[in-house]
């Protein structure tokens, strides 16, 4: 693994989401930081969406990034809500109906207690308080969940390039950098499979 990545591990994803799904006044952090873990979205990304966003099977992202050349690149990512997702954005529209906050199209899906889009900040500041408040130990911030759910994609499918894809990465060799060689069990894994020829 990259020392730059830093992930939560099944353990502490589980408990992290225990915490929030069991505090009342957690209910924007627990949407928040699902859907990051599910679409992998960065967190100014998931920032943008829209309270139209929520009621989608997919939407379309703007990302940034640059070109084998160094030039900033911005393009489109579609990124899907699947059904459970789903019904958890449903309920979070009627929490925020409850909160009398906007459900115009064009309104912010996540804001902040004076009613304005939620900051990059506010979020890793919340963030930083919901790890302490889940006893998890080190220092993260919310690119981990990003980290996380490319993880446990890659370790699920071996597949970089569907990671790719789904992370947004414009190059395979971005992704292959960061987490091909995430999983160092996969060598034993590798010598059981050789192993089973019975010529050996």
């Amino acid at each position: 693994m990259s020392p730059n990545i830093k992930c939560l591990d099944l353990e502490e994803e589980e408990t992290f989401l225990n915490v929030l799904d069991k505090r009342k006044d957690a209910e924007r952090a627990h949407m928040l930081y699902r859907l990051m873990l599910v679409t992998g979205l960065r967190i100014s990304e998931a920032l943008r969406l829209n309270v139209e966003d929520a009621s989608r099977e997919k939407v379309e992202v703007r990302v940034k990034g640059w070109t084998r050349d160094g030039e900033k690149l911005i393009r489109l990512k579609t990124v899907y809500f699947p059904k459970a997702l789903q019904v958890r954005l449903a309920q979070f529209l009627r929490f925020k109906r409850r909160k009398g906050e906007s459900l115009a199209p064009a309104a912010p899906l996540f804001v902040s207690r004076e009613r304005a889009r939620l900051s990059c900040r506010q979020a890793q500041r919340d963030f930083k308080k919901w790890i302490k408040e889940s006893g998890i130990e080190g220092i993260f911030t919310p690119h981990a969940l990003r980290h996380t759910a490319a993880t446990k994609l890659m370790k699920r499918t071996g597949n970089a390039k569907l990671v790719q894809r789904y992370l947004g990465h414009s190059d395979v060799a971005t992704t292959l950098r960061f987490y091909v060689d995430v999983f160092p069990e996969d060598l034993k894994n590798a010598a059981e499979l050789l192993s089973e020829n019975k010529n050996i």
